[in-house]
């Protein structure tokens, strides 16, 4: 029955209130279910946050994610990233300067200065750079002088060089510098080491060498420089060439790659 303004007027009090009843009692069962509905997923929702809690969120909190050692490393080492993993460590117990996952890349061939245990955290005091070092397969390998066609006056002991050939094959490898030599087989070096003066300028600072440059010598495995080696004369079906010798600004840990 639709109820009008002038219909409420004629209404007796008794029936009006029987319509409120009934208004009292569906809002009374509404609200009910209303509060057992909330109460459930406040219920949920608690233990949802008690599992996120014991999953992550202690260790997210109360923890850090640092380096340690995946085994026992001795002193003298030379590291690599397969030594190391991450493990989340008590801020309480975390070594000051510890390392963390971006870190392990910057240790690939540096020297353990110490015994480092299975699972022990790893702070820079750990380690001493060692720039130069050979790999099981490795050795040192001379670069002709008649095959280079192009270098830089600044090559150094340690340096990361990227060769090119002057013809049609483009980019041959990346490779770590073991000498740089004169005629006489002397090593060249900055001639300001000699006088004490520092040179850690870079290489724009390396103004005066002690004699010129004749040849390089290089870190390499015997099956890759056969392959640069046959690249540079042409026994491999290709016309020979000469290297341009490009220098990198910072010496750093290099992976031979393929030419493309």
């Amino acid at each position: 029955m639709k109820l009008t303004v002038d219909k409420w007027k004629n209404i007796p009090y008794h029936e009006l209130a029987k319509y409120g009843n009934v208004v009292s009692l569906m809002s009374g069962k509404f609200l009910k279910r209303f509060r057992s509905v909330l109460g459930i997923l406040l219920i949920l929702l608690s233990l949802a946050g008690l599992l996120f809690w014991e999953m992550r969120g202690r260790e997210m909190i109360l923890t850090e994610t640092v380096l340690v050692a995946k085994q026992e490393i001795t002193k003298g080492t030379i590291v690599d990233q397969s030594m190391f993993t991450v493990k989340g460590i008590p801020k309480s117990n975390l070594l000051e300067n510890a390392l963390g996952p971006e870190d392990m890349a910057a240790l690939q061939g540096s020297m353990s200065a110490q015994f480092i245990a299975r699972n022990g955290q790893i702070i820079p005091e750990y380690f001493q750079k060692k720039d130069l070092y050979l790999e099981n397969d490795e050795s040192i390998f001379v670069i002709r002088p008649e095959w280079i066609a192009m270098r830089s006056s600044a090559l150094r002991r340690g340096d990361i060089v990227d060769l090119y050939d002057d013809h049609d094959i483009g980019f041959l490898g990346s490779y770590q510098i073991a000498y740089v030599k004169d005629e006489a087989e002397r090593e060249v070096v900055d001639a300001d080491e000699t006088t004490g003066k520092s040179t850690a300028g870079g290489i724009l600072e390396r103004t005066n060498s002690t004699s010129v440059i004749h040849h390089i010598e290089i870190i390499t495995t015997l099956k890759e420089y056969e392959r640069l080696k046959a690249s540079i004369e042409g026994t491999a079906g290709t016309t020979p060439a000469a290297l341009i010798i490009i220098q990198r600004e910072t010496p750093q840990n290099v992976t031979e790659k393929e030419p493309g």
